[in-house]
């Protein structure tokens, strides 16, 4: 199934695996020194299921994404990807189930964005160039950067580098997309081109969770919203409760400073 269905074939499968849960989290505490920036997480993400994170900086939000593809190391508790805790998976295999986007697109600079794309599926997946290539292109037609294939990331603006950041995670075909602030380094204008991507990936039935200031984003496209402040997850629910209604003080804080 290509990663951008319809938005009925995403539906579908939404449906078909709404009770399947990928990812399991249980009482995560990751350390920085003496300092606790995650004290006892718990999580639960079914398959299919879109989850927009947010939370004042500082609060732990993209750790917890960097422990989830093994980019940190923790200090307590289990992360669980189908079951299995993710320590027993190789690196390489387990990044090749969990994508990742960052906020500074990490797109090698002396590389075209052909060869961008198609390093990782050649060299970890052993993929013939060829059949690489063939992929690249299909999938940057999708972001609407097919004309860039021969370009350098100097020549990109940050929009166009953070499709093909997304692009490039998407040629390991993986089951997961882990986004960290992805347009928080793009200037205004250049955002919407970068949200409609990730909405039409979430519409194809991809496993996302998303931490994002982007409250639009979150109200139209999130199954839930989690709200984590100093650590912990203070308070989570589907869109309309959490932005329209939330209940703990700390949550209504923080929305009231981001929407004015």
């Amino acid at each position: 199934m290509s990663v951008f269905n319809t938005v009925e074939s995403g539906v579908n499968q939404f449906n078909e695996n709404s009770e399947k849960i990928i990812i399991k989290i249980e009482n995560l505490v990751k350390r920085f020194g003496k300092l606790e920036v995650l004290r006892g997480i718990n999580l639960q993400v079914k398959k299919g299921e879109t989850i927009v994170i947010i939370g004042p900086s500082g609060g732990g939000k993209s750790t917890l994404l960097r422990c989830i593809n093994k980019l940190e190391e923790y200090q307590g508790g289990q992360i669980y990807l189908d079951g299995v805790d993710i320590n027993e998976y190789d690196v390489n295999q387990l990044r090749a189930r969990i994508g990742m986007v960052f906020q500074q697109f990490n797109l090698f600079p002396h590389m075209n964005v052909l060869d961008n794309l198609i390093l990782a599926p050649t060299k970890v997946k052993n993929m013939p160039r060829d059949e690489a290539v063939k992929k690249a292109k299909v999938l940057l037609s999708r972001v609407g950067l097919l004309d860039k294939i021969e370009a350098y990331p100097e020549q990109l603006s940050g929009g166009q580098k953070q499709r093909v950041a997304i692009a490039r995670a998407l040629m390991m075909d993986p089951e997961i997309m882990l986004f960290d602030e992805p347009t928080s380094a793009l200037d205004p204008e250049l955002v919407g081109e970068v949200l409609d991507v990730m909405k039409n990936l979430a519409r194809s039935g991809m496993t996302m969770l998303v931490v994002t200031h982007e409250m639009g984003f979150a109200r139209d496209v999130a199954d839930r919203i989690i709200f984590i402040s100093e650590g912990v997850v203070e308070e989570e629910g589907p869109p309309d409760e959490i932005l329209k209604n939330p209940k703990k003080q700390r949550t209504r804080e923080f929305l009231r400073r981001i929407l004015e």
